[in-house]
This record gives structure tokens, C-alpha cells and sequence, in this order.
């Protein structure tokens, strides 16, 4: 079963999805949205919702899925919670 992550970009839109991967340092979801991979890249990060639980993230990269057009893979870093 797929998780849905719900991503807040800083200053920008809530994009939800499913997550494909994760890491010890990395998130990667699958969302549906309209903007481009260029207006993707002005956000640098924001906050990403995963069972309810809040972690900050950097956008690493936006990468359209090519059978897709909706759909953009984003990667990004977690930032390492503040002690």
C-alpha cells in the first residue's frame, strides 16, 4: 500500500502524493499538479505531512513523469530536526 504525503511549499501551493522512496535523508513522492518543472524551481522547500507526522524538506529536484503529464517526482532532503 501506498502512503500519501501532503508537501507545503514555502510561499507556494500544497501538492499531495504518494511516496515512492525514502531514506535515511531523502523523500521522494509522485504528485499531481499543473505547474511546470520551471515553476517548481522557485520553491527551495516547505514542509512535508507523512502519517500526520510534520518534517521540514529541501526540493532537490522535479522531474515530470513521462507517461504522465499531471504527475512530477519530487526528491527532497530532510532537514535534520533541531535538538
Amino acid at each position: 500500500m501506498m502512503t500519501n504525503a501532503t508537501l507545503t511549499l514555502e510561499g507556494g501551493p500544497e501538492l499531495s502524493g504518494e511516496i515512492v522512496d525514502t531514506g535515511a535523508d531523502y523523500i521522494r513522492i509522485r504528485a499531481t499538479t499543473e505547474m511546470t518543472q520551471e515553476q517548481m524551481a522557485q520553491y527551495a522547500g516547505g514542509l512535508i505531512e507523512i502519517d500526520g507526522k510534520m518534517q521540514k524538506v529541501m526540493l532537490e529536484s522535479a522531474i515530470p513523469v513521462p507517461d504522465d503529464e499531471e504527475v512530477i517526482e519530487l526528491t527532497m532532503r530532510r532537514f535534520t530536526p533541531s535538538a
